[in-house]
């Protein structure tokens, strides 16, 4: 079998296409490891073990039950409105209990006259 140039020339052509065509899917296979890579190592540096999350949950919930407790505080010490009221009440009653004696003292004299 003898070949020509022509045949020569067709099978260098061919032999080009496909070390293109596996040149081309070689690079497209190599770029997909290395951004697999990237983001894997991107995972590796964010991602949190069992233990450390189960660690950050107990002190969270530490953390909630003491501010829980410091609220249940506040409500025993803590004084309500109504109860503001009322001894606003008290004290204006000695107020004027005060000044009532101050007045009787006085003889029922007052300073305008």
């Amino acid at each position: 079998m003898n070949f020509t140039a022509d045949t020569w020339w067709l099978f260098g052509i061919l032999c080009s296409g496909a070390i293109a065509i596996i040149g081309f899917f070689l690079k497209r296979t190599i770029n997909q490891a290395d951004r697999h890579d990237k983001e894997i190592k991107g995972i590796q540096l964010t991602y949190v073990t069992k233990d450390e999350l189960k660690e950050v949950k107990e002190s969270t919930q530490r953390s909630l039950d003491k501010q829980q407790n410091s609220i249940e505080e506040i409500k025993d010490q803590m004084l309500t409105k109504a109860d503001f009221y009322r001894q606003q009440t008290k004290t204006d009653n000695k107020i004027d209990k005060i000044y009532d004696l101050l007045i009787s003292q006085q003889g029922g004299k007052s300073d305008d006259t």
